[in-house]
């Protein structure tokens, strides 16, 4: 074949490549479009539907309706899903009619509004109307810096204003809905919430009672609750809880925890403080995974050798250590793992150290009380690490 035959004929594969891709992007949706419109016009509108799911559920926080300053609110219409519905008509027509996009919302309570323009509500209302019927996913926050500082000024400050409250009311008459809801702490709203959907929740320790959530599966208290067991919180459908994660906790509240709740899978702390008190045997049934502080002090090293021997958890996988772990606490570690009546397969720590200075002789000793010992979720690979040493050790000799 000739260069100039090769030549004719890519241009040949070219135009038919160019014809079948066109054909492709043909749309197969109500929208109607001309052949002499960009290609992004000519996306079937489903494809189009699912990069707009993807993008507002990809968002490392929850599509924001409004942006509050202090004493302002606004619309915020610089984020997905609003910015969607500003690039052109089809693409507007396209977000309105999917319903994914508009399920997730975060809702920012300005406090004391001047103006409060009337469409603001209406706004709120209208995304979730497009929402349909799917469940919904809420974060109520209540940031704006005027409110804050009042709070800190006068505790009795109560951020339940006339703006406020229009917007909550809107957000309670789709309670049904509500699947994952996280609030802001002391919300001291003086109701209860019907969530039947409600999966899981993120709000303060007074608050619970307030909903009414028998398939919820996941808590997070937000708050510092300083409890010696939540054993207290006598609620009949928390007892189907699966993942509970708490802002803080005694040991002695850890134990009764995962006595209270028979179903517990998961549980988090994110401070431990001290309680010295009598501890109790604690089984669990269920309980695969805890995430914990690495320990502050003597004491509190001691607390957990003590909960530690006290537990039985046949069926546990993973015990997550937050924090790094200083040199002479490698004796406490080994005793807490030595004190332990249930089995531990893997240890991780999370931490934000280099893995350079990890040390391999402390995870060879902790690996004769556990099966498996993770840096920040990556297994360490020991002999590799050794057969590195030992070649940076004869390059040194060789080079003397």
């Amino acid at each position: 074949m000739t260069p100039t035959s090769i030549k004719t004929f890519s241009k040949e594969r070219m135009k038919m490549l160019c014809e079948i891709l066109a054909s492709s992007f043909h749309p197969v949706s109500r929208v109607s479009v001309t052949p002499t419109e960009p290609y992004i016009h000519r996306l079937p509108v489903e494809l189009l539907q699912q990069i707009f799911l993807f993008v507002v559920n990809s968002a490392p926080d929850y599509p924001s309706i409004f942006s509050c300053g202090c004493d302002t609110i606004s619309v915020n219409v610089a984020s997905p899903p609003l910015v969607l519905t500003r690039v052109c008509h089809l693409w507007r027509v396209v977000a309105h009619s999917t319903a994914g996009v508009w399920s997730r919302i975060q809702i920012a309570l300005p406090g004391e509004v001047t103006p409060f323009k009337p469409f603001l509500p209406h706004l709120l209302q209208c995304w979730l109307a497009r929402s349909g019927n799917l469940p919904l996913t809420l974060r109520i926050v209540n940031n704006t810096p005027c409110c804050q500082r009042r709070c800190s000024r006068n505790p009795d400050y109560s951020w339940m204003t006339a703006t406020n409250s229009r917007l909550l009311d809107i957000l309670l008459s789709e309670s049904k809905r509500w699947e994952t809801v996280a609030m802001p702490p002391a919300c001291n709203w003086n109701l209860n919430i019907d969530t039947p959907r409600l999966g899981a929740l993120e709000c303060d320790f007074l608050d619970l009672n307030k909903f009414y959530a028998p398939n919820i599966s996941r808590l997070y208290i937000n708050n510092h609750c300083y409890l010696v067991s939540l054993s207290r919180v006598r609620i009949p459908f928390y007892k189907d809880l699966r993942h509970l994660h708490l802002r803080d906790a005694s040991v002695c509240a850890l134990c009764s925890t995962v006595t209270h709740f028979p179903h517990l899978e998961t549980i988090a702390v994110d401070e431990i403080y001290l309680f010295h008190g009598p501890g109790a045997r604690s089984y669990s049934a269920t309980l695969e995974s805890m995430t914990l502080p690495l320990p502050f002090s003597h004491h509190c090293w001691q607390e957990f050798i003590d909960m530690f021997s006290l537990l039985h958890l046949p069926i546990f996988r993973k015990l997550t250590l937050v924090g790094t772990l200083k040199k002479r606490e490698d004796d406490y570690l080994l005793a807490m793992l030595a004190a332990a009546s249930f089995r531990i397969p893997v240890l991780d720590f999370q931490t934000d150290a280099p893995l350079r200075k990890v040390r391999m002789n402390r995870v060879e000793s902790l690996l004769s009380l556990v099966g498996e010992v993770t840096f920040r979720g990556n297994a360490l690979q020991i002999d590799q690490y050794r057969n590195f040493r030992r070649t940076e050790k004869l390059k040194l000799r060789f080079l003397r």
